[in-house]
């Protein structure tokens, strides 16, 4: 089922008879339409086509119903929503990701979503700010979940990705590779909404170290951002993800020695790598509701205090 809105052309002529008439022909589906069809049934289907669309974006009517008013298949109706929406992108695409979208708190949430009532129709992946304004979508390739995630991610306005502050998705681990791209400038807001972790919360950040990355993690659920709650306890890990080293042939010079051990991220591994450098652990903070700020108790950090507080200001 094809619109043919604005895709109506002349297709030449055809002689029959020695008659002259022109022939019509839709340049998006490529059908061509008889010699004995006139313009005035042409513009009848295209005004059917018009009430179908304002019941179905304007009205917002059910597709089952919209299909028994027109003798269409719901099937058939469902794929005429899509390609309609499609098109509609592809021909204004550059005006939708031209129009900068304001990113309050700095947060963006990214989920994929299903079309279809049991999630059997294609998948989706959708970005919006806390205002739930749409940053950017696409569609999901099958198997490449990953590559879609960042392509979709790609498709945000880089004045928009620049003040990317909290990035807030579900369990898929596919979106830590965005995280990881902006290093400790972004916290991971990792909420699991499956029946075993339903409630579950990981905020986590990487720190870029060398060809490196240290992961910090803090585990805890959303119930801990209640109002009445002053004291927050918490489960935490560091934990360490190894790079790339680009190595060198032969072996190292003892100049080269010298000057690799006083780099400071070689520095910080060892550090890292040490017996006394603590791993894991439990920590207590403080909530002050009426100055919104958080205090270190038994086991805290620093590091817990600048990751949670910007969390904080938005679960409280």
């Amino acid at each position: 089922m094809c619109a043919h809105l604005g895709s109506l052309v002349w297709d030449g002529f055809s002689t029959p008879k020695h008659k002259k008439d022109h022939r019509i022909k839709c340049s998006k589906c490529g059908k061509r339409f008889g010699n004995d069809l006139e313009m005035r049934n042409l513009l009848l289907y295209q005004e059917m086509i018009k009430k179908i669309l304002y019941e179905l974006f304007i009205f917002k009517y059910p597709l089952s119903g919209v299909a028994i008013r027109w003798e269409i298949t719901q099937q058939k109706l469902s794929q005429f929503k899509k390609s309609f929406v499609l098109q509609v992108f592809q021909q204004n695409s550059e005006l939708i990701e031209q129009k900068i979208k304001a990113l309050p708190r700095g947060v963006i949430l990214g989920d994929e979503t299903y079309m279809g009532s049991r999630s059997n129709s294609n998948a989706e992946i959708l970005f919006i700010n806390n205002d739930y304004e749409t940053l950017s979508t696409g569609l999901v390739d099958e198997g490449e979940l990953k590559e879609s995630i960042l392509k979709a991610f790609e498709k945000i306005p880089e004045a928009c990705r620049k003040k990317l502050k909290i990035l807030i998705t579900d369990g898929e681990p596919s979106y830590k590779s965005i995280a990881k791209q902006f290093g400790s400038k972004v916290i991971h807001v990792v909420q699991f909404h499956n029946k075993d972790q339903r409630g579950e919360i990981i905020i986590s950040k990487y720190q870029k170290l060398g060809p490196h990355y240290l992961h910090y993690k803090i585990y805890t659920h959303w119930k801990a951002f209640y109002r009445d709650k002053h004291e927050l306890k918490f489960k935490w890990e560091i934990k360490f993800i190894r790079g790339r080293v680009q190595a060198k042939r032969g072996r190292p010079r003892n100049s080269d020695q010298v000057q690799n051990k006083g780099v400071r991220w070689r520095q910080k591994l060892e550090s890292f790598q040490s017996d006394s450098f603590q791993k894991e652990g439990s920590a207590k903070i403080y909530v002050n509701f009426e100055s919104n700020k958080l205090s270190m108790r038994a086991g805290a950090k620093k590091w817990m205090i600048r990751m949670l507080t910007p969390i904080f200001k938005i679960f409280k």
